[in-house]
C-alpha cells in the first residue's frame, strides 16, 4: 500500500476519525497497531510474521538488556537484527561475488537460488530498533515494558517503511499520553499529506520516465538529454523522497504524534558534511551516532571514519558495487573537505559557488546510485563529458523548467513547511494552493510508480 493509492487515503478516512472518537489509550494504540499491520501487510501479507516475531524479539532483548546489564545481550541483538537485514538484503550480493570470485581462482562454484522478497522497511526498521537497543544499554531510554506501546513504536505506518527513523526517547512519550484532538494540527497534518501527495505525482512522477529513458539506453542519449537526466534524477530522487517524508510527517500529525522533519534544503549546503546533515536527516543522525562516533568520531583516525561510515551507509541503500563506491567517494570527499576547506568567510559570491560546486558533486554521484550497474553509470558519465557533443533532443520542452521551477522554489516551500507557514495563510489562498496542487496532481501525473525508497 503506497502513500499515494486510493486504499492508503481509504484506511486514513477510516483510522483518523476512529481513533479520536475512542475514549481509552490503549484502545488507540491497538487500532493504531491494527492499521499499521494492515498498511504493511497489503504489499506481501506473510511480512507481518517477519515483523510480529522481530517485534516480540527486540522487546525482550531490551528488557533483558536493562535488566542484566549484561553486553552479551545487546550484541545478541545488534547480530540478530543484522544478520535479518543480511538474509534478505545482502546474500545474493554475497553468493554472486563469491561465485565470481571462485572463477577467478579456477572453481566453478554453484549459484544457490536467491530469494526475490525484499520485506517492505526491512533496512529503516532494523536501523530504528537497533538504534533502540543501543539507547537502552546506554541508559539513554528505558526500555518500553508495555508490549502494545512498543509494538506500534516500531511498525507506525507513518515511519514504517521509509522513516523518518524516530528514536524512543522521542516516540514513547507521546505513545503514553492520550491527546485531545488537536484541530490545528490535523489542519497541518493534511496540508503536509497533500503537499507530500503532490511532489511525488507532480514533479518526482512527472520527471521519472525521462530519466529512466536515459538510464536504459545512455549511448543512444545526446549531450544535451544526459545533462538533462543528471538534472532531473537529482530532483525526481528529492521530490519523491521528501514527498514520502512530508506525508509520513502529516500522518504522524493526523493521529496526534509529531515526527521529525527529515530534509531541510540540502540542494543549498555549501559543503558536502553540510548537505549530509540537511539530507535523511534522521538517518545521517542514526550513522553519527552508532557507528561514526563509537570508532572514535572526530579524536582519531578521523579520515579512516568518515570513509568507513560513508562506504556502510552506501553498502545500507543497496546491494551492489555501485553503491558501496557512491559511499566511498562520499566519504573520501568528507574527509578531503574537512582537511582542505579554507577556514575563512568566502563572501556572498564564494558561498554561491561553493553552493552550485556542491550540488553538481552531489548529482554526479547520483549516477552511481540511479544506474543498474557500474557499465551503466559510466556510460552515462561518459555522455556528460565526453563527444560526441550534441545538443539534440527528444525531451519535452517543457523538461528543464520544471526542473528549474522546483529547485528555485523548493527553499520557499521548505520553510513554509516546516515554520507552520501554510497553515497561517488566509482561507482562500489555502483553498487556492488545494485546488493548484489537486490540478497539478491531476494534469501532469503520470503512471503510478512507487516511492524510491519504498522497497529499502
Amino acid at each position: 500500500m503506497s502513500f499515494t493509492s486510493v486504499a492508503f487515503l481509504a484506511l486514513l478516512l477510516v483510522a483518523v476519525p476512529l481513533y479520536w472518537m475512542l475514549p481509552w489509550q490503549r484502545a488507540r494504540l491497538a487500532l493504531v497497531l491494527l492499521a499499521s499491520l494492515v498498511f504493511y501487510a497489503w504489499r506481501h501479507w506473510p511480512s507481518v510474521f517477519l515483523l510480529a516475531g522481530t517485534i516480540a524479539l527486540n522487546y525482550a532483548l531490551a528488557r533483558l538488556i536493562e535488566s542484566t546489564r549484561r553486553r552479551i545481550w545487546l550484541v545478541l541483538g545488534i547480530v540478530a537484527n543484522l544478520s535479518i537485514l543480511g538474509w534478505f538484503k545482502y546474500s545474493a550480493f554475497v553468493a554472486q561475488n563469491l561465485v565470481a570470485l571462485g572463477r577467478l581462482v579456477g572453481l566453478e562454484l554453484p549459484m544457490p537460488t536467491a530469494s526475490t522478497w525484499l520485506p517492505l522497511g526491512i533496512s529503516f526498521f532494523t536501523f530504528q530498533v537497533t538504534g533502540y537497543l543501543i539507547d537502552v544499554w546506554r541508559r539513554e531510554v528505558a526500555a518500553e515494558k508495555d508490549l502494545l506501546v512498543f509494538a506500534v513504536f516500531k511498525s507506525f505506518l507513518a515511519q514504517l517503511i521509509a522513516g523518518p527513523i524516530v528514536k524512543g526517547r522521542h516516540l514513547f512519550p507521546q505513545l503514553h499520553v492520550r491527546r485531545t484532538f488537536d484541530a490545528a494540527l490535523c489542519h497541518r497534518g493534511l496540508l503536509l499529506v497533500l503537499i507530500g501527495t503532490a511532489l511525488k505525482l507532480a514533479v518526482a512522477d512527472v520527471i521519472r520516465p525521462y530519466v529512466d529513458k536515459v538510464y536504459a539506453a545512455p549511448v543512444e542519449a545526446s549531450t544535451l538529454e544526459a545533462w538533462l537526466a543528471l538534472y532531473g534524477y537529482a530532483v525526481q530522487l528529492f521530490a519523491d523522497f521528501w514527498g514520502y517524508s512530508t506525508v509520513a510527517v502529516g500522518v504522524g500529525f493526523l493521529f496526534g504524534f509529531e515526527l521529525p522533519f527529515n530534509f531541510e534544503t540540502p540542494y543549498l549546503a555549501t559543503t558536502l558534511q553540510h548537505f549530509w546533515r540537511r539530507w535523511h536527516v534522521t538517518l545521517s543522525s542514526w550513522f553519527r551516532d552508532y557507528l561514526y562516533l563509537p570508532l572514535g568520531g572526530n579524536r582519531a583516525h578521523e579520515w579512516r571514519n568518515r570513509i568507513v561510515t560513508m562506504t556502510v551507509a552506501g553498502l545500507w541503500h543497496g546491494a551492489a558495487w555501485n553503491f558501496v563506491l557512491w559511499g566511498f567517494l562520499h566519504g573520501v570527499w568528507m574527509s578531503a573537505e574537512r582537511s582542505l576547506s579554507p577556514k575563512r568567510e568566502l563572501g556572498r559570491w564564494g558561498t554561491a559557488l561553493r553552493t552550485i560546486l556542491v550540488f553538481h558533486g552531489v548529482a554526479l554521484l547520483w549516477v552511481l546510485f540511479r544506474a543498474p550497474s557500474l557499465a551503466t553509470a559510466g556510460a552515462v558519465l561518459a555522455r556528460l563529458a565526453l563527444p560526441p557533443y550534441t545538443l539534440r533532443t527528444s525531451l519535452p520542452a517543457e523538461w528543464p523548467i520544471w526542473i528549474a521551477v522546483f529547485l528555485l522554489a523548493h527553499p520557499w516551500l521548505d520553510r513554509l513547511l516546516r515554520l507552520d507557514g501554510l497553515a497561517r495563510w488566509k482561507v482562500r489562498y489555502q483553498v487556492a494552493l488545494v485546488g493548484v496542487l489537486l490540478w497539478l496532481m491531476l494534469a501532469y501525473a503520470g503512471p503510478p510508480a512507487d516511492f524510491i525508497y519504498f522497497v529499502f
